[in-house]
This record gives structure tokens, C-alpha cells and sequence, in this order.
């Protein structure tokens, strides 16, 4: 992280402070109650076990600058860390309170860490770092052991008159097995404690990805569900607006049909002008009985006359036919095939695609067209056939052609297949949609 973060600057300086307190208070206590030469402050800083002479301080200083920065900067907070722990180690050759830091240090990294690999290399570095460095205190101390040695050895021999122009020979350095297992023993108990350390963070990190993964994996599925409720809502809207159009459609080019039979017999014969009226009540009524049972049917507060009002279907083929008749167009009418178990989604399809289609004839196919309306029923399918003797192409376009892209999206949906186009002879429009009678259709 690079953003500092002054609550945590502050909670991890006053840690830093605390150790170090601690670190110091039992050596100042104790150099405190044994007697020293006034203004002399050596003896006491000995006896506290801090060497004036040393770089004590620096390496200090370098410890305490880590552990402020390591929420912040955790890999160059381990560094200065390593690098005072490693300095107190080559001067004293022990661990201090202070340094305990570095499993401190060790634990930020390994729980920040993008990568484990990257941070076990840091903690195996560290470890190597950490025994170099008792182990070259080790070996100082030991040569200035045998230096001195040497030397006392030296003096006695020339004390002794035995040879008085003796030179001291300081022996040559050499790490002997007993030095390296030593050195071993002494910081085993800081590898230990470093490894503990690291795990914990390695394992708080690990949960933090787990966690992180699951909230993760829980927003992709609530949005998920979100564009499977707005895709189901947009098909929904679909639908309707597919049903409405086919009921408004129907009913508004047979009312406006009956309605200029009326105007036109209104003088000459007013009982075919009355009944004429009358047809154009019942489609009406009829239009907006299906218009609110459609508008009503996701709404908790819907009418129950409305929601329960049945769909329409093949059976409503011929009463939909009547109705046209009356309104004036010639329909011939065949059946084919023997009826049988018919799914919901192709019955109420092929009732919309024949409504649809005699629509679209009222509406361009012309005065005086005649229209054929095929029901053929096979085992496996449905096939609906709708043919005019009128104007051909004319008779396929609605506007903006609403009329059969709806048809062409309800034989889609289920799987059929449709054929528009001129008659056999060359005159007039035809549609035909073959319907599978499959058992896994979507509802419409």
C-alpha cells in the first residue's frame, strides 16, 4: 500500500516506542542501581547493554523505522528491519525485545502479499540474513578471543625471558562445526518465531482472497439474477405488447369495417345498420376484455374475472371467422386432420397467427378479397395456412410491418417454420406456419 494511513502510522509508532521502552528499561535499571563514575556515561550504557562505541543506535534506529512504515510500505519495512536486526546480531550475537519486530514485519508482509511464492522467498532470505548475522558475530567475538589469548600467551613468554623479541601472531580466522551449531541452536527460537509469524499472516491472507472471492462470486450472482429479472421483464413486455397488438389490431380493422357498413346502410336499410352497430359493440367489449386481461395478468390486485378469462385457441378459430363474415369478408374455412392434444403455446399461437393474418387481409388485401383459412393437423405438427385473392404484397405490411414480425417471432419461439409470399397463381399473399406439437415449448 502506498497510502498512508495516519490512524495506523500512529498506532504502529506508539508500538514502536512501547518496544524499545521495553527493550531499554531493564538494562537502565539495573546500570541504575550499580555505582559509576560521575559524567562518565560509558559504564552506564554498558551495563544497560548498549555500547556507546557501537552502532547500536543506527541499527536501532533502522528497526523502529520499519515497524512505523510496515502497514504502509510492508517489503521495504521488512528490509530495514532485516537490516537493523542483522546489525544487532553481529554486534551482540542475541536477540533483543527489539527485535522482535522482524516476525512482526514478517507476518505484514505475508499477509499483504500478492503472491505466496514471492513471499516465502522473502522470509527464506530472511532467515538466511538473520543466521548470517549471529553467525558473524560469532566469529568476530571468537577471533578476538584468540587475538587476545595469543597475546596474553605472547606476554608471558617474554616476561619469562624465554624470547623477548616474540611477536603476537593473531591466529587465522576459522569457523569451526561447534561455532555453526552453536549458531544454529542460538537462532532457532527467532526462526521459529518468524515461521509462526508468517503463517498467521500467510493465513489471514489467504482468508481475505477466500472472502474477497466469495463477495465477489455473490455480486456476479446477484447481478446475474438482476439481467435474468430484466431479461424476463423485457420478454414479459414483449409478449404483451405481441398480444396486444394482435387483439387491438383485429378488433379495431373489424369495428372500423362494421362501423362503414353502417354508415352506408344507415338510410337505406337501418335494421343491417343496427346489427352492424351491435357486432361493433360485442368486438369491442370483447377487445377490451382481452386488452385488461392481458394488462392485468402480472398484477397482484388483478380483477379475478380478468385473470381467470380463458386464452383463445384453435377452437376459436371458426368463432373468429364468423365474425369476419359478418364484417363482410368472404372466408372459406377447411379442416384437416383429426384434432388432438394440442400444447397451450401452440394452441394461443396459431389462434394470433390466423387473427393476425385475416387482420392484415381486411386491412390491405382489398375490397372484394376472399381469404382461405387451412387447419392441417398431423401427429407431430400443426401447419396454418392463410391465403387471399387480393392485392399480394400489400397485404404482408401493417405500417412498420408489426404484424408479421410478431408471427415470425411466435414460430421462432416454438420452433416451427414459416413461409410468406404470393399465392399459387402468382396473386394475392400467403402465409403458412408449420407448429411442432413437441412437449418442451416455451411458454409464450
Amino acid at each position: 500500500m502506498s497510502r498512508i494511513a495516519p490512524r495506523h502510522l500512529l498506532t504502529d509508532a506508539a508500538l514502536a516506542l512501547a518496544m524499545l521502552v521495553v527493550t531499554l528499561t531493564p538494562g537502565l535499571l539495573s546500570a541504575a542501581l550499580n555505582p559509576h563514575k560521575p559524567g562518565d556515561p560509558t559504564p552506564f550504557l554498558t551495563a544497560a547493554g548498549v555500547t556507546a562505541a557501537s552502532g547500536w543506535w543506527l541499527f536501532s534506529g533502522l528497526v523502529l523505522a520499519g515497524l512505523v512504515l510496515r502497514r504502509q510500505w510492508p517489503v521495504p519495512a521488512l528490509s530495514l528491519v532485516a537490516a537493523g536486526t542483522v546489525g544487532h546480531l553481529a554486534i551482540q550475537t542475541k536477540f533483543q525485545l527489539l527485535d522482535l519486530a522482524l516476525p512482526l514485519a514478517l507476518y505484514t508482509v505475508a499477509a499483504t502479499a500478492r503472491r505466496r511464492r514471492a513471499a516465502l522467498v522473502v522470509l527464506a532470505l530472511t532467515m538466511t540474513l538473520t543466521y548470517l548475522g549471529m553467525l558473524a558475530g560469532r566469529v568476530s567475538i571468537q577471533d578476538q578471543q584468540n587475538a587476545a589469548m595469543a597475546a596474553k600467551q605472547a606476554q608471558l613468554k617474554a616476561l619469562a625471558g624465554k624470547d623477548p623479541g616474540a611477536k603476537i601472531v593473531s591466529p587465522t580466522s576459522a569457523i569451526s562445526v561447534d561455532i555453526l551449531v552453536d549458531t544454529s541452536q542460538s537462532v532457532l527460537e527467532m526462526w521459529l518465531l518468524s515461521v509462526a509469524a508468517f503463517a498467521i499472516g500467510d493465513g489471514i491472507r489467504s482468508r481475505r482472497a477466500h472472502l474477497a472471492a466469495v463477495e465477489q462470486r455473490n455480486a456476479d450472482l446477484a447481478r446475474e439474477e438482476r439481467q435474468r429479472a430484466a431479461l424476463a421483464v423485457a420478454a414479459e413486455r414483449t409478449r404483451i405488447t405481441r398480444e396486444l397488438h394482435d387483439v387491438v389490431a383485429h378488433g379495431m380493422s373489424v369495428m372500423v369495417v362494421q362501423a362503414q357498413g353502417a354508415q352506408a346502410a344507415l338510410e337505406r336499410h337501418p335494421d343491417r345498420a343496427a346489427d352492424a352497430l351491435r357486432h361493433v359493440i360485442d368486438v369491442g367489449r370483447s377487445s377490451l376484455a382481452e386488452m385488461r386481461r392481458l394488462l392485468a395478468a402480472g398484477r397482484a390486485d388483478a380483477d379475478d374475472a380478468a385473470r381467470l378469462t380463458p386464452l383463445p385457441g384453435i377452437g376459436a378459430v371458426p368463432s373468429l371467422v364468423d365474425d369476419l363474415r359478418l364484417a363482410g369478408m368472404p372466408i372459406d374455412l377447411m379442416i384437416e386432420g383429426v384434432p388432438d392434444a394440442v400444447p397451450a403455446a401452440v394452441d394461443l399461437s396459431s389462434y394470433r397467427i390466423v387473427q393476425e393474418a385475416l387482420t392484415n387481409t381486411l386491412k390491405h388485401a382489398g375490397p372484394g378479397a376472399r381469404a382461405r383459412v387451412l387447419l392441417d393437423f398431423h401427429p407431430d405438427r400443426v401447419r396454418v395456412e392463410v391465403a387471399d385473392d387480393g392485392r399480394g404484397a400489400a397485404a404482408g405490411e401493417d405500417g412498420h410491418g408489426n404484424g408479421l414480425r410478431g408471427i415470425a417471432e411466435r414460430v421462432a419461439m416454438l420452433g416451427g417454420d414459416l413461409e410468406t409470399g404470393r399465392g399459387d397463381d402468382g396473386s394475392g399473399f400467403r402465409l403458412t406456419a408449420t407448429l411442432p406439437l413437441s412437449a418442451d415449448l416455451v411458454k409464450p
